[in-house]
């Protein structure tokens, strides 16, 4: 067995016991565990805490595989590397110290834990993964625990500002043993994973009809909702408590308990996630130049010898057809970026993107290290999909 840090088996009787009676977290199917490690935990990932969920249930210490953007904060990295022995990976990116650091707890009979999606789901629905998971399920030879969190994306969606109550299951689903693995292709591998991980909260609470309560359910749900599918307004839907509006046109419709949009006219969607999968499809039939109207931006760095540098918290970002623009009210005068006025970052130079921590956009551009953040109401959600359902799947075609 895994033996918990100090510092881990205190946070477990103190924040890990608040964790399972705040949430009244239950559990099923966990006899199934080996007894002993090491072992690899795959999981859906659907809320900020899930770590710490799993960690708050589980009987051995786990390290989590965490965002590589959390070691550049040093009071962060002291925490994960020192008392939480958290292995650090840049998302969006292969990473062998990250596989050399897995190996190593694996050798030393530590347990790992890891969310294969990457990111969490915006929708309650799976995000997938690639291929790469199998292929790193079958560099060990240990048993792989596989996991869904049930309901925790209705405690609190991404989008939202405020938590809801509810039921919350974690489950295990399956716990594959090294020869099974062994047996298994590696296509029929990532087949299995993604059909036991690749959990829907929509079909899930179909079957179930749970309850979720709240006075402020739909609140920020713009963070997500970035077309309104009765007029096609882009950036037109707000939200205010357990209600949202487009201010373009008279749609408007209520979130009620079971997580369904109640609207005030029939509409082609009738769920958060039907609206999400309509507007990513939308998104391609668009041929304006500028994609959408401007958001304000809050926070613009740069990653410099593994530190994040900050070069502003005040300018305007601009969605194009081929790329992100970032304009300053006048031309900088001090630092690294003295005498622009603009930034422009080319979709056909840049290596991923992704979401972090408070809704910042992460990418590499010309291998250099970007990080952008917009004001908390807006939509970021928007810049991501675009870039991948528009630019990056029309490049792999041609």
């Amino acid at each position: 067995m895994s033996r918990k840090p100090f510092f881990i088996h205190f946070m477990g009787l103190t924040y890990g016991s608040y964790l399972k009676i705040h949430y009244k977290i239950k559990t099923a199917g966990f006899e199934n565990i080996p007894k002993e490690g090491p072992y690899l935990v795959l999981s859906n990932h659907t809320h900020l805490l899930d770590s710490f969920f799993i960690s708050a249930v589980m009987n051995s210490h786990i390290r989590w595989i965490a965002g590589a953007y959390l070691f550049k904060n040093q009071i962060l990295k002291i925490l994960l590397t020192k008392l939480v022995g958290s292995i650090g990976k840049q998302q969006g990116r292969s990473d062998l110290t990250t596989i050399s650091n897995v190996k190593e707890a694996f050798r030393k009979g530590e347990n790992v834990g890891l969310f294969p999606e990457g990111t969490r789901t915006w929708d309650g629905e799976p995000l997938g993964f690639s291929v790469a998971t199998a292929k790193f399920v079958r560099l060990f030879n240990v048993p792989v625990v596989l996991m869904n969190l049930e309901g925790n994306y209705a405690l609190k969606p991404r989008w939202a500002q405020k938590a809801r109550k509810g039921p919350f299951t974690i489950r295990v689903v399956d716990v594959l043993k090294p020869k099974e693995i062994k047996e298994l292709t590696l296509q029929e591998l990532y087949e299995l994973l993604d059909e036991k991980l690749g959990f829907s909260f929509a079909k899930w609470q179909q079957l179930n009809k749970k309850r979720y309560v709240g006075k402020r359910k739909a609140e920020k749900i713009e963070r997500l909702l970035y077309l309104c599918p009765s007029c096609n307004g882009r950036s037109t839907i707000h939200s205010h408590k357990n209600s949202l509006f487009c201010s373009d046109c008279s749609l408007k419709a209520t979130l009620d308990e079971y997580e369904n949009l109640i609207f005030n006219e029939k509409q082609t969607v009738n769920s958060v996630s039907e609206w999400n999968q309509w507007q990513k499809q939308y998104l391609s039939t668009i041929e304006d130049e500028k994609v959408f109207p401007d958001d304000k931006g809050v926070l613009l760095q740069r990653g410099i010898e593994g530190k994040l540098l900050t070069l502003s918290k005040n300018f305007s970002l601009s969605l194009e057809k081929e790329r992100l623009v970032v304009s300053f009210s006048k031309r900088v005068t001090t630092g690294i970026l003295k005498g622009f006025e603009t930034l422009s970052f080319e979709f056909s130079k840049m290596e991923s993107m992704i979401i972090n921590a408070k809704g910042t956009v992460e990418f590499f551009n010309d291998g250099q290290l970007w990080r952008i953040r917009i004001e908390g109401s807006k939509s970021i959600l928007k810049y991501v999909e675009w870039y991948e359902n528009c630019y990056k799947n029309q490049q792999e075609v041609l």
